[in-house]
């Protein structure tokens, strides 16, 4: 494995991670410009992609990077607070590219790695329709929710998964970083304890309206690397047409310590640490905390 794409950091109050991760993005078969931007570095690992038929796409999704990066600690955990001003700061910044209809957007999501009382975990954050995947403990689950017109569908009981991917305006989505939604946009996040084996998927809807969560979980099953993932992932985009630009992001938690699985019953749905106060932490991998950000 390169060792490049390989980091271990350890905290002050004794958590410690060991991770490795791999990238891959593609303009697609049918789009002249990619307007997906991602990061690896640690803490922060995301995907964003840049509203597709808005002014300068690239540009929105370029600056979430930017800005995210820059608001995040550089090889260290964040805390939920550093995590909840650098998605403040990049709304502020999209908001300020432009207004009104056609304003450039982008969309969110990923995870920063942290602690919770001296725990190691992962904070998810989502904005959009890019999805961040888990799989942990032989389970796969999409752990973000989509913000998508098709997903309130979903949710109300109207359409069924297989209605659902033949649907019209799949990608007419409810909540945008810019894309004229201004300065105070929510972000749901979720708290989910990190342990070793468990192999995290970032994508915009590149992949996932073109591949079937059940081949994105057995393509993260079957291959050894997070490098290897995200390639295949994205070649099969490619294969099944590539409307879109595609990317990916794989992050393998190689190891993990102090382990949640070692702590007395009723530690993981303690009150959060006090950086982040209206996190908790999810027991048995449920993953219905959903937290809207306030915003400044």
């Amino acid at each position: 494995m390169n060792p490049e794409n390989v980091a271990e950091v350890s905290s002050p109050a004794g958590a410690t991670l060991k991770i490795a991760f791999g990238a891959r993005t593609d303009v697609g078969r049918r789009r002249k410009l990619n307007e997906d931007a991602w990061a690896a570095r640690f803490p922060a690992f995301f995907v964003a992609d840049g509203m597709g038929g808005h002014r300068a796409g690239d540009v929105a999704s370029q600056a979430v990077v930017t800005q995210m990066l820059s608001s995040l600690p550089d090889g260290a955990f964040a805390t939920g607070q550093d995590l909840q001003s650098a998605i403040s700061q990049v709304a502020l910044e999209l908001a300020a590219l432009g207004s009104g209809q056609g304003a450039p957007g982008s969309t969110l999501t990923g995870l920063v790695f942290s602690e919770h009382r001296g725990l190691p975990c992962a904070r998810v954050f989502n904005i959009g329709d890019s999805r961040t995947y888990l799989l942990s403990g032989g389970e796969f689950s999409q752990v973000t929710v989509d913000h998508s017109e098709v997903q309130e569908l979903l949710d109300s009981g109207s359409v069924t998964d297989v209605e659902a991917r033949a649907l019209p305006r799949q990608n007419v989505i409810t909540r945008a970083l810019g894309a004229g939604s201004g300065p105070n946009v929510p972000a749901d996040l979720f708290v989910v304890p990190a342990s070793e084996g468990d192999r995290w998927v970032m994508c915009s809807d590149g992949l996932s309206g073109e591949v079937t969560d059940a081949l994105i979980e057995t393509v993260t099953r079957a291959l050894p690397t997070p490098q290897e993932v995200a390639d295949e992932l994205v070649s099969m985009a490619l294969t099944a047409g590539g409307k879109d630009n595609v990317t990916v992001v794989v992050v393998d938690v190689l190891e993990a310590s102090p382990r949640w699985s070692d702590q007395p019953v009723g530690d993981e749905t303690a009150a959060a640490d006090n950086d982040c106060v209206e996190d908790t932490i999810p027991t048995h991998r449920e993953y219905d905390l959903t937290v809207d950000v306030a915003r400044d």
